[in-house]
């Protein structure tokens, strides 16, 4: 059962209005639905560099805590394009005035995902309480067992969770966390989702992890 997968990739396709071009310098933001019916959001990061160029980086926030460097950021009239090669993907949009946005597709696999990047920053993340420090368990799969790794961390940026199955891939994958009384849950967006209980004394998480319509029971306890 495969539980890790690649991180997404970012790019944008398309047509928007005609007006004069938006200075492309900045933090801009947006949301992509993927073919798969996933909503992520992504952050684009353009700045000058030494040479009086464009260059920047890019985040799937919901997904991974990797930046996706770019390379031939180009803002031409009113177009704004750029490539991550990283993920091989490339972006192309148009300044839509009425909507405060590059407009465009981000594009991927040969796959068009509808974007606007309005100027802004990823929101901050919520404060989970009482979770923080390392958890680790293993699910049984018809394949062998592999280890399952989360590690919390609360900050003033908020919490951070990050889900890794090393025996599969050493990416971390950033876990949607969420607390209500003791019921505990976590998703990694488009792959997976865990649903438990914590215990009374706070050291273990037990309940079932779910994927692809199966469920496989699943133990994190809190390590040293």
């Amino acid at each position: 059962m495969k539980i890790i997968a690649a991180v997404a990739a970012l790019a944008l396709l398309g047509s928007a209005g005609t007006a004069a071009a938006e200075e492309p310098v900045g933090d801009w933001i947006g949301k992509v639905t993927t073919p798969g019916g996933v909503e992520l959001t992504i952050a684009a990061h353009i700045r000058k560099g030494p040479d009086g160029g464009l260059e920047g980086y890019a985040e799937s926030p919901d997904q991974s805590t990797v930046t996706l460097a770019m390379a031939g950021v180009a803002a031409e009239s009113d177009s704004l394009r750029f490539e991550m090669p990283l993920v091989r993907a490339k972006f192309a949009g148009r300044w839509d005035p009425a909507a405060g946005a590059w407009v465009g597709a981000l594009t991927q696999n040969g796959a068009d995902m509808p974007l606007k990047l309005a100027r802004g920053l990823p929101p901050p993340r919520p404060v989970v309480a009482g979770l923080d420090g390392a958890w680790a368990g293993t699910i049984a799969t018809p394949q062998g067992d592999l280890r399952i790794l989360l590690d919390v961390k609360t900050d003033a940026a908020g919490t951070l969770a990050l889900f890794r199955s090393p025996d599969q891939s050493p990416l971390p994958l950033v876990a949607q966390l969420s607390r209500k009384a003791e019921a505990v849950s976590f998703e990694l967006r488009g792959i997976g989702e865990f649903g438990g209980v914590l215990s009374a004394d706070g050291q273990t998480l037990d309940g079932q992890w779910r994927q692809g319509g199966g469920v496989i029971p699943l133990t994190l306890k809190k390590t040293p």
